[in-house]
C-alpha cells in the first residue's frame, strides 16, 4: 500500500510542479498500474474472489488480445493512410508497428510452445529472445505512458490570460495557401483569441519559408487571418525565421519578451503534437500552455508514433542506460556459461 501511495504522490508532486515534465508520463502509468493491482488485491482480501478473478482475466487474457487486435488495426490504418496521404516514409509507421506487434506474438507463441528445448540448449538464442522481450516491454511501456499522458494533457484546464498566441506553421498548399491541417490550427487560435480576457493579446504567426514555398508559412497564416477572420492586422506578429517546432517556440519567445515583461504564451498545434511541444517550451523556459486542435482520425495513430519516436530520440541517453543495465545483468547471469 505504501508503495502505491508513494508512486501516486510522486506523480501528483511532479504534475503540480510542472505538468510538462517528461517524468509525468512514466509516473502516471506507474500510478495507474500499481493502483489497478492494489485494487484487485483489496477485492481479494475482502472476499470478492470473482471480482479479483475479473481483474486477473483482463490483465493476462483480455489485454494481450486487445494488443493483438491493435496490431491488426494499425496495419489496416496504415493501408488507409497510404491510400489517402501517399507513400511517404512517415506514412508507413503505423503499418510497421502493427507488423512488429504481430511478429512479437508469433515469437512468443514459438517460445512458449517450443518442445525441442531450443532456447534452453542455445544460449545465444535465449539471450536474443531476452533482448527482444526487454525491448518490447521498455518501448511498449514508454509508448503507452506517452500516449495516455498526451491525452490527459489535452484536458488540463487552460488559463484565460495570455499575452501571445503562437500558431505553429506547417507545409503550404501550392507553396502559398494554408492546408486543411494548418487551417484547423489557425481557427483554434482565433477561437482562443476571442475568448481571451486580455484586450492587448497578440497572435504570433510562426514559420519560415521552405525551399518549395513561395512565401513564408507565417505570411500564409497572416493572409488567412486577414482574409477569413476578423482578427485585425495590428494584433498579428510575424516570426519568419523558424524551420522547426523548437525554433517556432524559441524565436516566438524572444519576440514576445521584447514587447512584454515576463510574457505568457499559448501555443496552438495539432492535438497529438501538444505534449512534445510543451516539453520544448519547458526546455527554453517559456511560460504558458499548449492547445490542441482536431486531427483527422485516420492520421492520429501514425502521428502519435512519429511523436513518440521523436521523444525517444530526445531521451536516447535514458534508453541507452536501460540497455546497459540489461547487458550487465546478462553478463552476470551467463558468467561461467558463455565466458
Amino acid at each position: 500500500m505504501y508503495l502505491v501511495i508513494g508512486i501516486v504522490l510522486a506523480f501528483i508532486v511532479s504534475f503540480w510542479k510542472d505538468n510538462r515534465s517528461l517524468w509525468n508520463p512514466v509516473l502516471f502509468l506507474l500510478s495507474l498500474i500499481s493502483s489497478y493491482f492494489y485494487l484487485g488485491y483489496l477485492f481479494y482480501q475482502n472476499g470478492y474472489e470473482k471480482i479479483h478473478f475479473a481483474f486477473f482475466i483482463f490483465s493476462f487474457i483480455l489485454l494481450p488480445i486487445l494488443i493483438f487486435l491493435g496490431g491488426i488495426f494499425l496495419i489496416y490504418n496504415g493501408l488507409i493512410l497510404l491510400k489517402r496521404e501517399g507513400r511517404s516514409k512517415a506514412n508507413y509507421l503505423s503499418m510497421l508497428l502493427g507488423i512488429v506487434i504481430l511478429l512479437f506474438f508469433a515469437l512468443m507463441s514459438f517460445r512458449l510452445g517450443d518442445r525441442n528445448e531450443l532456447f534452453y540448449t542455445n544460449h545465444f538464442l535465449n539471450i536474443l529472445f531476452a533482448f527482444i522481450a526487454y525491448s518490447y516491454f521498455i518501448f511498449g511501456f514508454a509508448f503507452v505512458g506517452f500516449m495516455l499522458y498526451s491525452i490527459l494533457y489535452l484536458f488540463i484546464p487552460k488559463k484565460k490570460h495570455y499575452d501571445f498566441i503562437i500558431i505553429h506553421g506547417a507545409g503550404l498548399l501550392d507553396g502559398e495557401k494554408v492546408t486543411p491541417l494548418l487551417k484547423r490550427r489557425i481557427d483554434k487560435a482565433v477561437e482562443a483569441y476571442h475568448k481571451s480576457k486580455n484586450p492587448r493579446i497578440k497572435i504570433i504567426a510562426s514559420g519560415g519559408q521552405g525551399g518549395d514555398e513561395k512565401i513564408s508559412e507565417a505570411q500564409a497564416i497572416c493572409n488567412y487571418l486577414l482574409e477569413e477572420t476578423d482578427v485585425p492586422r495590428e494584433a498579428i506578429l510575424l516570426e519568419e525565421d523558424s524551420t522547426t517546432t523548437y525554433e517556432n517556440l524559441l524565436f516566438s519567445k524572444e519576440m514576445g519578451e521584447r514587447l512584454v515583461t515576463s510574457p505568457r504564451f499559448l501555443f496552438v498545434t495539432n492535438d497529438y503534437h501538444v505534449f512534445r511541444t510543451s516539453t520544448y517550451a519547458r526546455r527554453i523556459g517559456m511560460k504558458g500552455d499548449g492547445l490542441g486542435c482536431r486531427t483527422a482520425a485516420y492520421y492520429i495513430p501514425s502521428a502519435f508514433i512519429r511523436e513518440y519516436i521523436a521523444l525517444c530520440v530526445k531521451m536516447r541517453w535514458l534508453f541507452i542506460t536501460l540497455y546497459v543495465l540489461v547487458i550487465l545483468a546478462l553478463i552476470f547471469s551467463y558468467r561461467g556459461v558463455l565466458w
